[in-house]
């Protein structure tokens, strides 16, 4: 079977070269910038964030969250009416537009 993701006419690169070519695409981040939170989306953070608090203040491996649409929290400005509760192995509605859903993990 041929035409495969994996398929290379001229052979595999060596790891070497690879590396080469990837250093050469590559560049320093030498600066930082401060933006707002709403503008903040799919940069990464100059350094950690931490919590002055633990958060919750017990042992807790839950990932309890809310759902919304990007292009939703956008036109709302990071504000979203709550339209359902997801408990923890219930199957949600679907995701009426211009609102979050909180999700509980139990």
């Amino acid at each position: 079977m041929s035409g495969g993701c994996c398929d290379s006419a001229g052979g595999l690169t060596p790891l070497d070269t690879a590396l080469e070519r990837l250093m050469l695409e590559l560049s320093l981040v030498t600066g930082t910038e401060t933006l707002p939170l709403a503008e903040s989306l799919g940069r990464v953070l100059a350094e950690d964030a931490v919590s002055p608090l633990a958060v919750p203040p017990w042992d807790n491996s839950a990932m309890d969250g809310y759902a919304v649409r990007v292009a939703d929290l956008e036109a709302a400005g990071g504000r979203l009416p709550v339209s359902q509760r997801i408990p923890a192995g219930s199957v949600p509605a679907a995701l009426q537009p211009g609102t979050a859903a909180r999700i509980f993990t139990g």
